[in-house]
């Protein structure tokens, strides 16, 4: 009868380096996971950290754009002014025209 002894040489080299490589895809797909997820949550706890909220940015981003529409307003105005002078200058003269005595 053949005695047989097990030898436990542990892991070898191949199945070391096959682990590693096929870790690799998921290690990856974790860190991409946890940049998607905790990227807009550590933007959202700096920004409160910071003292700013959300709202105060889209208040701030609505003051200026309401800034900017009243300055076109006032352009607009502007412009509409400009055009009722010059109706104005025009009727004007139509009527001291009309007040020429005829000969």
């Amino acid at each position: 009868m053949l005695l047989q002894v097990a030898v436990d040489t542990g892991p070898t080299v191949g199945l070391v380096v096959a682990a590693l490589l096929g870790a690799i895809p998921i290690l990856g797909i974790m860190g991409w996971t946890a940049v998607k997820i905790l990227g807009p949550i550590g933007q959202a706890f700096a920004r409160r950290i910071g003292g700013r909220s959300a709202d105060e940015e889209f208040m701030e981003n609505r003051v200026e754009s309401l800034a900017q529409e009243l300055d076109q307003l006032k352009l607009q105005l502007a412009e509409t002014q400009d055009r009722v002078d010059f109706a104005e200058r025009l009727l004007a003269q139509h009527r001291q025209a009309d007040q020429l005595p005829r000969g």
